[in-house]
């Protein structure tokens, strides 16, 4: 698929996510398995089961699809508009390579946890990626909430790549070949998401670290 084709679909994606939360939601459930496509060239965010309209209690549950979850949701703080872009991070480094997640199977989910807390585990980048990409894409990810885009910050973006030559010139200098959100792993995400384990022991890890 074509860069300006991934940009598209970029930007479909993130154009729902603005208009999200433009009205004041946040989704809280923001992965590659709820990437509906109509075809290659659209795409339409799902599963809003456990969206809220700007929730402030900070003892929330914490659910959703390691490793999608922002690390400051996994440090017991409320979910925000930015804990979705940093899922949307995620989800940029998949159209990116082109295959899904892999790291955290080498993990168990609470060493998955400390690790993208505190040792600011993330995908691994390939080092031929363009670097405008990456750039935008580590912001996203970015431990600080504060320092990640904003949704209609982002759609900005993409939509000045889509007409700016030397942008696309970089891209498509790139020898990474992306792919699409393959429908195998929406399958394997689609049995919904469950409450994080939070074990006590965890928990007490957390908390020695952070004094």
């Amino acid at each position: 698929m074509k860069w300006e084709d991934k940009l598209k679909l970029l930007n479909y994606i993130i154009f729902n996510l603005e208009a999200f939360h433009s009205q004041g939601y946040i989704h809280r459930n923001l992965h590659s398995g709820n990437i509906l496509q109509d075809d290659l060239r659209s795409a339409y965010i799902s599963d809003l089961g456990l969206s809220k309209f700007n929730p402030k209690r900070k003892k929330d549950g914490v659910f959703g699809i390691l490793p999608y979850i922002a690390p400051e949701v996994l440090m017991r703080q409320p979910y925000t508009k930015k804990s979705d872009i940093y899922s949307f991070g995620i989800i940029m480094w998949e159209i990116l390579h082109g295959v899904p997640v892999s790291y955290y199977h080498k993990f168990s989910k609470q060493q998955l946890q400390l690790k993208i807390c505190y040792n600011n585990l993330r995908p691994p980048v390939n080092n031929e990626a363009p670097q405008c990409y990456v750039s935008l894409m580590k912001e996203c990810w970015d431990k600080e909430p504060e320092k990640r885009p904003t949704a209609e910050k982002l759609s900005e973006i993409f939509m000045k790549w889509k007409n700016d030559k030397g942008v696309l010139l970089e891209l498509n200098n790139s020898k990474i070949m992306l792919g699409t959100i393959e429908g195998s792993y929406i399958d394997m995400l689609s049995g919904g998401s469950k409450l994080v384990p939070f074990t006590e022991s965890i928990l007490n890890i957390v908390g020695g670290l952070q004094n």
